[in-house]
């Protein structure tokens, strides 16, 4: 039975490891979206920037006057703005999204990053040469489309594996009274102390790929506080959007998600959208949906 445990706890490195590693290494990227922005700056230049500008006076700070500039730029409306800087935005999404992997493929995925005080495009990337966006494909990446065949779930299982194995052979050589060489007792002490931290990975992995802890709820929801803007409302406007998006969690949203014509808008707090306060409204009427944060929004 020994024997038997040890052999698959063996086997489990040699084949799980290298996931096991690529995911660490994906993960700390992900967490990481502005260091991976700044290398990816480093390594490609910007493309041509157009020689275009606004007909109007600049309203320094102004996410709907950044979309028209970009609009001008690209032919296309943006559907996504995250903050790079106090100043700079990247405005891209002109596209409309798609599941459709063929359809991803072939279409283009520009990104402007604009300054609001000038309003003026400082760099046009392409997202698909982006290591933020290569980073997210392979995370997402599903051998042959099959859903459990993904650098996650094989992450998940080969982890889940490793530890199970790891605590039959620590019970077993307990039992039997066994002595450690010196890395083994080192290897059996960083593993019974991770141990816990592994099977969080595991659970919460495993829980977003597969649901295992049931779907998202949509409705689920803080209290809509009752603000309203101090202005005339100019429907389908992001800055009057963002403002009172701003009034309802106390601190003015550093990205937007645009869906629907501006009828779905999702604010964030946080420049790339993932973490903080998350406020669901309609631009067009100017009213809120609903309000989460990482309690709630799974």
């Amino acid at each position: 039975k020994q024997n038997g445990l040890l052999t698959v706890h063996r086997y489990a490195a040699i084949i799980f490891s290298p996931f096991i590693l690529l995911s660490l290494v994906i993960a700390v990227g992900l967490t990481h979206p502005r260091l991976l922005d700044k290398l990816s700056q480093q390594f490609y230049p910007s493309l041509t920037i157009p020689s275009i500008s606004l007909n109007e006076p600049i309203q320094q700070g102004s996410w709907d006057q950044a979309l028209k500039l970009a609009e001008l730029a690209t032919g296309k409306v943006g559907h996504v703005i995250t903050t790079e800087s106090d100043h700079v935005i990247n405005v891209q999404a002109f596209e409309e999204h798609s599941h459709d992997l063929a359809v991803a493929k072939v279409n283009p995925h520009p990104q402007l990053l604009i300054n609001t005080d000038t309003m003026q495009i400082v760099r046009v990337q392409d997202k698909n040469t982006s290591l933020l966006s290569k980073a997210h494909s392979i995370h997402g990446f599903r051998l042959g489309g099959i859903s459990w065949l993904s650098l996650s779930v094989l992450t998940a299982s080969g982890l889940s594996i490793l530890v199970l194995s790891g605590i039959g052979l620590v019970w077993c050589y307990s039992r039997e009274q066994h002595s450690y060489t010196k890395p083994a007792q080192w290897h059996v002490r960083i593993g019974v102390a991770i141990a816990g931290v592994i099977v969080i990975v595991v659970m919460t992995t495993l829980d977003l790929e597969f649901a295992l802890f049931g779907r998202v709820d949509k409705t689920a929801t803080h209290s809509i506080p009752a603000v309203q803007l101090s202005e005339p409302i100019k429907a389908g406007s992001i800055d009057q959007a963002r403002q009172l998006a701003g009034l309802a969690i106390g601190v003015l949203p550093k990205s937007a998600f645009i869906r629907g014509g501006g009828a779905d808008i999702k604010f964030s707090e946080v420049g790339d959208g993932i973490g903080g306060k998350s406020v669901w409204m309609d631009a067009n009427k100017m009213t809120l949906n609903r309000i989460t944060d990482w309690h709630n929004d799974k």
